[in-house]
């Protein structure tokens, strides 16, 4: 072969391995930007906020002590802001996404210091929700095997856990047989069921209650609106119906105005003789 022949073949290869390596490059910055784009949390999937009243679970056994449980869902996305709500001197709970980068840290964390720790169990929800592929959704479409075979991945890949409760699930929770299903799961697995309440229609606590199965209902979200003072304000709410009812249970997110809230207000809370709680407690 000619020299110049050898020449012009090896800065073809050149440009070939040039232009793979670039369209990698594009590939891998694409996936890491699907990967940290700022996650949608649940307020997409919430039920209308004039209802939030009439939401108050009546199997709330009442005694002497007033009791709240306060649940952080979703969490997985980020170590430091799930840090500083283990860092609150209150007995939160932590409901924990699967498959995200630091699941397993913060359950181990939270497991560790002696916090409740939940599966974070992504189920469908009613319109065009979007979530990351990595977070499948239990569906109406699945039978009871690949159901049984997606909850027993994820229960598996969170350490720690004692329960579960629903992310998003609007529509899925709204199907008696497909909860059920999901029931029968648990209860083999010696877990509770909070029922987010993510729709007035919700079967979960109800299918709970009579598969044998240790549940509660959400009564209060907190953060619907990520202001403080407002956060503040159904914190007060959560307050009223733990007094009201005996206990009632709360669910926010970790958002920088809810983690702010909760440091103020843990201690208004414990002025008022209310006793926070692991969620487990208030399960029957």
């Amino acid at each position: 072969m000619k020299k110049s022949g050898f020449y012009k073949l090896w800065t073809i290869i050149f440009t070939i391995i040039i232009i793979l390596l670039v369209s990698l490059g594009i590939v891998l910055y694409k996936q890491n930007g699907n990967k940290n784009r700022e996650f949608r949390y649940e307020v997409y999937d919430r039920i209308p906020l004039e209802l939030e009243n009439s939401i108050v679970s009546r199997d709330n056994l009442k005694s002497d002590v007033k009791k709240v449980a306060i649940i952080i869902d979703d969490l997985g996305w980020n170590k430091e802001i799930a840090k500083a709500f283990l860092d609150i001197d209150a007995s939160i709970s932590f409901s924990i996404l699967p498959n995200l980068k630091f699941s397993k840290t913060i359950a181990d964390e939270a497991g560790f210091k002696g916090r409740d720790v939940l599966l974070h169990l992504p189920m469908e929800p009613h319109g065009d929700i979007a979530e990351p592929p990595f977070l499948k959704q239990l569906t109406d479409k699945m039978d009871k095997d690949d159901i049984n075979i997606l909850i027993t991945d994820y229960i598996s890949s969170i350490p720690h856990i004692v329960g579960v409760n629903n992310h998003m699930g609007s529509k899925f929770t709204e199907n008696g047989q497909y909860t059920k299903y999901v029931m029968e799961i648990l209860k083999n697995k010696n877990l509770f069921f909070i029922d987010s309440f993510t729709t007035p229609k919700s079967m979960g606590y109800q299918t709970a209650k009579k598969s044998g199965v240790k549940t509660a209902r959400r009564n209060v979200f907190l953060d619907n609106i990520e202001d403080e003072e407002y956060i503040k304000g159904q914190i007060e709410k959560l307050i009223n119906l733990s007094q009201k009812n005996g206990s009632a249970i709360g669910i926010g997110h970790p958002h920088h105005q809810t983690l702010s809230a909760l440091q103020k207000m843990v201690a208004v809370i414990k002025e008022k003789g209310i006793e926070i709680v692991p969620v487990s407690e208030l399960v029957n």
